[in-house]
């Protein structure tokens, strides 16, 4: 069971946009009749393989952009975080070996460094990576025997080369990892006497331990928010520590009406606070992920279920849409952008873009040579 704790916003609204019982919902993310350009940088998946292309437009075109982009292909990453406009992944080599990628959205430009080639033969395991100024963060773990298995921090300066780093040893298995003001906040699960997590806030600079707080048993995920505060999400309920003083609110959720992005790899921001993601849609869609929209300060959340904006045949001849692989909007034209996965085995996708509203509706599709993994709007 969770502990107890003082709630706020103990009622959370929870709607299907475009369905009969939306009809009174009010517009999550506003609406306007202006026309403003509008740049997307894309991710394509195509067989484990990642590409970049750039697209431009406004509220009622959109094309492909021609010019080179400065995107090596990568195959998928095992792990990925995005601070501001600069992606870093990690791709695993061996046992004791592997390499972090920085890619700038903004210079369309990338690095590379390998890491752990100092510790000889070893079986590691990176659980969590996070950028933070001038330094990569990875969390991982060591086996050292059939039954003993040590958690370290690797600390990176990557203004250099990239071999000047700094290592110190975790007392929790690391599950995730959020940077804020200087500080590395670290959710590590006590795995020997209470099998709870814990929330471990470290110096950015110095590693050292600033805080700690139990999280009980439930806790399953962690991010920044816009203001720099750290969400950690459970099923039933979020919680906010602020970055800076260490307190924390509560958010509960009604008995099945969670917004359901525990297991959102990929969360954008507008600027009001909204976040939009892929979620599971339940018993709301015969897709089993579809667009949401969160609402931190209302704990409202608006799910976009296809059928509701658009038509059999669009769905299953025109898109032939199989899933939903990520979201984001384009704040300035009020556009949700939904990438999705074609049905059949040739890896192909699309975007979506779509007026939101009580009463949503279609603004264009594009047919991609692969799913779209990230989307970044400019």
């Amino acid at each position: 069971m969770m502990k107890t704790y003082k709630l706020l916003n103990a009622f959370m609204a929870f709607c299907v946009i475009g369905c009969s019982k939306s009809e009174n919902v009010t517009d999550p993310s506003g609406t306007t009749d202006e026309n403003f350009d509008a740049n997307y940088t894309i991710l394509l998946n195509s067989n484990g393989k990642l590409s970049g292309m750039l697209l431009n437009g406004d509220a009622e075109t959109l094309t492909v952009n021609d010019s080179e982009y400065g995107f090596a292909d990568f195959t998928v990453p095992q792990l990925i975080s995005k601070d501001d406009k600069v992606m870093t992944m990690y791709h695993k080599k061996s046992n004791c070996s592997g390499t972090v990628t920085l890619h700038d959205l903004n210079e369309a430009t990338s690095k590379s460094i390998d890491l752990f080639t100092d510790l000889g033969a070893c079986n590691l395991t990176v659980k969590a990576i996070i950028k933070g100024g001038n330094t990569v963060y990875l969390a991982y773990e060591k086996k050292m025997g059939t039954n003993s298995t040590e958690f370290w921090l690797r600390a990176v300066d990557i203004a250099g080369s990239g071999t000047t780093f700094e290592d110190a040893e975790l007392e929790y298995n690391p599950e995730g990892m959020a940077f804020s003001n200087n500080r590395l906040f670290i959710l590590g699960l006590e795995e020997k006497i209470s099998g709870e997590y814990r929330l471990s806030v470290l110096d950015g600079s110095t590693i050292s331990k600033l805080f700690e707080e139990d999280l009980g048993f439930d806790a399953r995920n962690i991010f920044k928010n816009p203001q720099g505060n750290i969400i950690i999400a459970y099923d039933t309920l979020h919680s906010t520590f602020n970055s800076v003083t260490m307190s924390v609110d509560y958010t509960q959720y009604p008995q099945g009406k969670a917004p359901n992005f525990v297991n959102s790899k990929f969360n954008y921001f507008d600027s009001e606070g909204k976040m939009y993601y892929a979620t599971i849609a339940g018993t709301n869609s015969v897709y089993s992920q579809i667009p949401a929209v969160y609402d931190f300060d209302k704990n409202l959340t608006v799910l976009y279920a296809y059928e509701n904006f658009l038509t059999e045949a669009q769905l299953n001849f025109e898109f032939e849409i199989e899933n939903t692989t990520v979201v984001n909007y384009d704040e300035a034209n009020s556009l949700l952008l939904v990438g999705y996965k074609k049905t059949g085995t040739g890896n192909k996708g699309g975007l979506l873009r779509i007026k939101t509203g009580p009463s949503p509706k279609f603004a264009g599709n594009l047919d991609l040579n692969g799913a779209p993994y990230a989307i970044y709007v400019d």
